[in-house]
């Protein structure tokens, strides 16, 4: 029971930090998910207006579909890294129904913008995070933090059901409210495929003078995100390969301890006569068993506590964890591996060792 115990508590130490420590991949992966609908393309140097030539060029491609007008303006939304600006998009209503419904997302509660009126809607995502609901303030004047602020407070009409995080606002709002704000591309592809998108966000990121544009394609922001990560996964590590190596230490202990409770019951089997082979085989299979089903249910524990608190605690606070993570509990399974490796090493030791007729003397 003691074994079984400290590889429950092993595993959920473990696999609910990998889980957390993930969470900020899934955070923004999750926030930028729609660059997998759509590529937005930002001039640089002071322009209003991506470049004619640079228009050109993007509507040339074959795998362009629509090249659209886009003027937006920023709230914050919550993450484990702090407050991120998130944009709210200015297209016109055709163009705004046509990315909702690539993004396989639909209007469940509200309405739609009124042209020129300070409203948005936004994804049911954005409103667990923002803890907003129809008729509040989704955006202000006072907001701190906002890459582009609004002159008037913006209210919540209406939420989005769906995989994207988006947020829509009419066209006529932001031309009027924000006139000096840079126009962005919000290019997308014929055949409506979020892997063909990415694929062509990977291309325009390739091709377009960076001079003069900015593209933010779904592949570059996951490459730079995982690259300023990289430190922190290292350490993570290093952190998880020294709990394992204390937990086995300790687990090797504890065999011993219990191996030793038992030795005269060894010692009894070895004396009529059964193959010293067949007791470390037995002494194997206990403990590889004990550490499987320490495992299972460290996983089972681990997976039932952060399935409750995403919705409780995560979520609000901006951590969009995911109590399902493979790659955390693949994290853990070293500790049954190791547990049994050095359990096995000390008690084959001690049975290699074993006078069974000097045990039997002494009881």
């Amino acid at each position: 029971m003691p074994l079984g115990f400290v590889i429950i508590l092993s595993v959920f130490l473990i696999a609910s930090v990998v889980t957390i420590v993930n969470s900020i991949d899934l955070t923004v992966l999750t926030i930028y998910n729609y660059t997998r609908v759509f590529t937005p393309i930002i001039p640089r140097s002071g322009h209003l207006h991506v470049s004619a030539p640079i228009q050109k060029q993007v509507r040339a491609y074959p795998e362009t579909d629509r090249v659209i007008d886009n003027s937006s303006f920023f709230f914050n939304i919550n993450t484990v890294f702090g407050r991120v600006p998130f944009a709210c998009f200015g297209v016109s209503d055709d163009d705004r129904n046509y990315l909702i419904a690539r993004g396989h997302d639909r209007l469940t509660s509200g309405r739609l913008p009124i042209a020129g009126e300070p409203e948005a809607i936004i994804s049911e995502g954005i409103a667990r995070n923002r803890k907003v609901k129809l008729g509040d303030v989704i955006a202000s004047p006072t907001d701190t933090g906002a890459l582009v602020s609004v002159p008037e407070p913006v209210h919540v009409v209406g939420i989005l059901s769906g995989p994207t995080w988006c947020a829509f606002t009419s066209k006529e709002f932001t031309d009027n409210a924000l006139p000096l704000v840079p126009h962005s591309l919000l290019v997308t592809t014929r055949s409506g495929n979020q892997s063909d998108q990415v694929a062509f966000g990977d291309k325009l990121f390739r091709s377009l003078d960076k001079v003069q544009t900015q593209v933010f394609s779904f592949n570059s922001l996951v490459k730079d995100l995982r690259t300023s990560l990289a430190s922190m996964y290292m350490i993570m590590g290093l952190v998880n390969g020294m709990v394992i190596f204390v937990v086995a230490l300790m687990a090797g202990m504890l065999s011993n301890i219990y191996f030793t409770q038992r030795i005269s019951e060894f010692a009894v089997l070895s004396a009529i006569g059964l193959r010293r082979s067949i007791l470390i085989w037995h002494a194997i299979s206990e403990t590889a068993i004990l550490t499987s089903i320490g495992w299972i249910l460290g996983v089972i524990v681990n997976f039932s506590i952060l399935s409750v608190l995403r919705g409780s605690v995560f979520e609000p606070r901006g951590m969009l964890i995911n109590p399902g993570d493979l790659f955390a509990y693949a994290y853990t399974l070293p500790i049954p591996v190791c547990i049994t490796l050095f359990a096995v090493a000390t008690i084959t030791y001690r049975l290699s060792r074993l006078d069974p007729v000097t045990i039997i003397e002494r009881r």
